[in-house]
């Protein structure tokens, strides 16, 4: 810093108006002398110490600049390139403009489809009849259900109680139809009595229950023979609640002739009829049993209706929610396109701030920094500088040219002039 403080000292104004003056020159008359000629003769007037490079350096931009600014023919062509560019960019905004306005579309259409099936499951909710195509309310289904569970607990406890009664009881006096049909202890005597009877007191329920069924699954067929065979099963459930009745009467009255004083006729089916006791056993259960299979079809009649309507309502939502997906999808589609003319239109803008500017490519300024520096050298070269100052002169160079890239990647114009990247 010392030699550089004593050289510029007396010749820091006489070195700086001699280098711009050579830049002058050199634009004034570029046939007599070239950039690299130039960077010899530079180095000569400064003994090419390495602290007066950058300053020549700074002259070789200043003198690049100028030359290219004053090409009009140049900087016309030059010009004409980005407004090129420009259209080409917008072109490929418009496309976007008409792709953005295309998957709008697409979205409202969605949506609408998604409004339509939210408004179609409103009014399916209140107004189920147009799927079940006939009256239908939640309250007659959930009133069925309780009454045909009560009902099933009864006639379980009913036909349990009669079968074991009828079968494997045996009656004292103190016993009555009431005890013979609903007895609470059946199940412990049938288990006390063994395996086999307690499978037949709780599987006999079942075999009234499944003929119930049956009967509602028939009522669903279209064709008359559906009446054959409803009536069948009546019948079929009839005689079993009749022999029930019977063994039970039979039972009752033989423990009452015993305890006669007077000898009574023998129990026939003629006489049963005549028996109080013999009606209350079928009306308790086979009466019962028809009111269950009534309500029970009615049930599922109901439970029918509702499960088309949530059917008809879940089918809907996952439309809904696939129509959703898609929306999702459109948006993204949208938002992706949006972010590219964002940036395009920001490259846009930046093109038509160096449309307001000369143009110069870096390489323009490379090209001549490379040619000055090799000028340079050869003066080195040719008076023996020490390898120390060149590889410092070098390592200026290469920095100078560094911090230029820098300024153009970054976008650091300056600002009488734009330089951008190589073409």
């Amino acid at each position: 810093m010392a030699i550089l403080r004593r050289m510029f000292a007396t010749n820091q104004t006489q070195t700086t108006q001699t280098t711009q003056n050579a830049a002058t020159n050199t634009v004034n008359n570029q046939n007599q002398i070239t950039v690299q000629a130039w960077g010899a003769k530079q180095a000569g007037r400064v003994d090419a110490h390495p602290d007066a490079l950058l300053p020549c350096l700074q002259s070789v931009l200043i003198y690049t600049e100028q030359k290219i600014r004053e090409d009009v023919e140049e900087q016309e062509r030059r010009k004409d390139e980005i407004r090129q560019e420009i259209s080409g960019l917008e072109a490929k905004n418009n496309d976007v403009d008409t792709n953005i306005k295309s998957e709008v579309e697409k979205l409202k259409h969605e949506e609408g489809k998604i409004e339509k099936l939210q408004s179609e499951i409103s009014d399916i909710r209140m107004h189920p009849q147009q799927i079940t195509k006939d009256s239908f309310t939640k309250a007659s289904f959930y009133i069925g259900a309780v009454i045909i569970s009560f009902l099933t607990i009864y006639l379980f406890v009913f036909y349990s109680s009669a079968a074991y009664s009828a079968f494997f009881k045996n009656f004292t006096p103190e016993d009555g139809v009431i005890q013979a049909i609903f007895d609470a202890e059946a199940f412990f005597k049938a288990w006390n009595d063994g395996f086999a009877e307690l499978i037949l007191i709780l599987t006999i329920p079942a075999v009234f229950l499944g003929l119930g069924f049956l009967i509602h699954k028939f009522q669903e067929q279209k064709n008359w023979g559906k009446y054959l065979k409803i009536a069948g099963l009546v019948v079929v459930t009839f005689a079993f609640d009749f022999i029930l009745a019977y063994e039970i009467t039979k039972k009752l009255y033989n423990i009452e002739a015993q305890g006669a004083f007077e000898d009574m006729p023998p129990m026939t089916i003629s006489y049963a009829f005549q028996q109080v006791n013999f009606w209350l056993i079928i009306f308790a259960g086979f009466v019962v049993y028809l009111i269950w299979g009534f309500v029970f079809s009615f049930v599922m009649d109901e439970y029918e209706k509702m499960d088309r309507v949530n059917y008809a309502i879940k089918t809907r939502e996952k439309r809904i929610a696939e129509y959703k997906t898609e929306c999702k999808s459109i948006r993204e589609i949208i938002k992706g396109l949006q972010t590219d003319k964002n940036k395009r239109q920001g490259e846009i803008e930046s093109l038509r701030i160096k449309l307001n500017r000369p143009i110069i490519y870096f390489n323009d300024v490379r090209q001549n920094i490379s040619g000055f520096f090799a000028g340079w050298l050869s003066y080195m070269y040719t008076v023996q500088k020490p390898n120390t100052d060149i590889a410092i002169c070098t390592n200026i160079k290469d920095r100078f040219l560094a911090n230029l890239q820098n300024n153009v990647d970054t976008g650091q114009p300056a600002q009488t002039h734009t330089i951008v990247r190589d073409n």
